[in-house]
This record gives structure tokens, sequence and C-alpha cells, in this order.
């Protein structure tokens, strides 16, 4: 895993590219089992530590609170792709205490790829705030609404009969699932094997529509001017792409030479344009940066 690690940072040094990734500090604390080698048990503390790790990043890069039971949940959730957003590990302690294992590790988290999760699964949007649907279904049973509460508190959903935003879940005679979420214009109908893959595509289609994403999101141009270099510039465009909470999106526009220096700008989308605006103030004046920021008016 370390050398996976190594050889992806080296990669992205040689293309130039700045590496989305996040080191957690975590403890994976599992008991010891007599059936079972200390090897073994040392995997399930990395396994623990790693989904651990995953929640921690998810809510370092979310603007609101997660409630524990939500946190729970989603890591459940994230169980499958553990391996994927894990690019690397360090362990810097590991004691037995009493009957338990405890290993102190430091996890480098993926945050592009967990970034496309939340956002796709709506965390990201709903983290401050649920977002209201109306939900009807057909052919379930009371098992399966069970499951439609894990995924409600997963995607950060509330139903509301008066919300603009609908969801229809149909469960066929095989077992299979069809659905289809409705929001103004807009309707998009899935079909597939279980409840899980149906709810979540059909969230994804409605969370990427910049139709909804224009109800939850605020653009700004950025302009900015002072920078004593282009070196500047650019390390400040990586610190704006780090702003997980603040910026949802930013794209670099123009970089242009007033001598004796240099104007940037930027087009930012953000959730919270509050914090935006107090990181903004907190970076660029003390380092001699004038700057101002207009919101953009979409057409959707």
């Amino acid at each position: 895993m370390i050398f996976r690690a190594a050889v992806f940072l080296l990669a992205c040094l040689l293309w130039g590219v700045s590496p989305a990734l996040s080191w957690q500090q975590v403890q994976g604390d599992v008991d010891l089992d007599e059936d079972k080698s200390i090897q073994e048990v040392q995997q399930q503390g990395l396994r623990a530590g790693f989904s651990l790790a995953v929640i921690q990043e998810s809510q370092r890069m979310v603007p609101g609170e997660l409630s524990e039971e939500r946190k729970k949940i989603l890591g459940e959730h994230l169980e499958w792709k553990i391996n994927d957003l894990v690019l690397g590990y360090r362990i810097f302690s590991r004691e037995k205490v009493e009957d338990r294992l405890q290993m102190g590790l430091e996890v480098n988290i993926d945050t592009g790829a967990l970034r496309s999760i939340l956002q796709r699964t709506g965390v990201y949007y709903t983290s401050a705030a649920p977002w209201k649907y109306d939900l009807s279904t057909r052919g379930s049973s009371p098992g399966d609404f069970g499951m439609l509460q894990r995924l409600q508190t997963i995607t950060g959903v509330e139903v509301d009969a008066d919300a603009p935003t609908s969801v229809s879940l149909t469960r066929l005679q095989d077992g299979s699932w069809s659905g289809t979420i409705e929001y103004k214009d807009i309707s998009h109908e899935v079909s597939g094997g279980d409840l899980n893959r149906v709810w979540f595509d059909l969230w994804a289609f409605f969370f990427t529509r910049p139709e909804v994403l224009s109800q939850m999101t605020v653009d700004f141009i950025l302009k900015t001017t002072g920078w004593a270099t282009t070196d500047a510039i650019m390390h400040f465009d990586e610190i704006l792409l780090s702003l997980d909470q603040k910026v949802e999106k930013g794209i670099i526009l123009y970089i242009h030479t007033d001598v004796p220096s240099f104007r940037a700008g930027w087009s930012l989308t953000t959730l919270n344009p509050d914090l935006l605006q107090q990181r903004l103030e907190e970076y660029l004046p003390s380092r001699g940066i004038y700057y101002t920021i207009d919101e953009t008016t979409r057409q959707d």
C-alpha cells in the first residue's frame, strides 16, 4: 500500500499535477482472538482504521456536521470502496492492551474519488440541511422500509408530500426494482436488481443536474491583482481546490501581466459563500493581494 502511494505521487510530480489526497490519523482497535493469528487480527485492525479514516475525511470535506448514525451507515456503505479510497498507510504505534490490539495509523485517502462519491450520493450537498422529497412505493414489503430509512439517512433526504422533488419506487414480481425521480421539468427512470442500486442511480443523476445544483450552490467570479509571481498564483489555485468545505468547483480563468505584478481570475462554485469569503479575507489581504468577488447569474 505504501509503495502504491509512492508511485501515485511520483506520477503526479512527473505530470505537474497536484495529487488529491489527504492523510488522516486514526486508531485501529480490534479484539484479540485466540483462533486467529496476530497477522489476521492486524488485518482486521487495519480495515477498521481505514474505514474510520474514510469517515473522518468525509466529515472534513462536507460543509455540515454529520450525525453519528449517518457516519456509521455511510461507513458501511463505503466499505466496498475502501481498497480504492485508501492509497497508502503507515503504522506508527502498535500495542496489546488487555485483550485488544491497538494500532496508531496514518491513512492516505484519495480525496478526489471520495469527494465524487459524496457528491453523487448527496452527502456533500445535504450535510448542512436535508433535501425534501415526496416518496411513493409499490410492491414493497415491510422489510424494504428499513432499507429505505438507511438509504434516506445516507443521502440526507426527508419525505415531504409538498416537495417539488418526487421519487417513485416499484418492486417488480421478479424481485428487481424500478424507480423514477422528477424535479420541475426533469424526469429520470432507472431499473436494477436491487433497491440499493436503483436508489443511488436515481440520486446520482439528480445531484449532477445543473438545474438542481443551482438551488444549492452559488457561482462567483474571483478577480485578484498584486501577485508577485505566477508560482504564487498557481499555489493559491491549489489552495482553492483544497478548500473542500468552501469550494465545490474552481477553474482558473486567466493570468495577466500588469507590471510590476500579475492579476488572475477564477470561476468558483460554493455551497457556503460566507465561509469562502472568510477564507479569502484571511489569506489574500495579508499577502498584499487585492480582490473582488462578483456573483454570477446562471441560465438553467
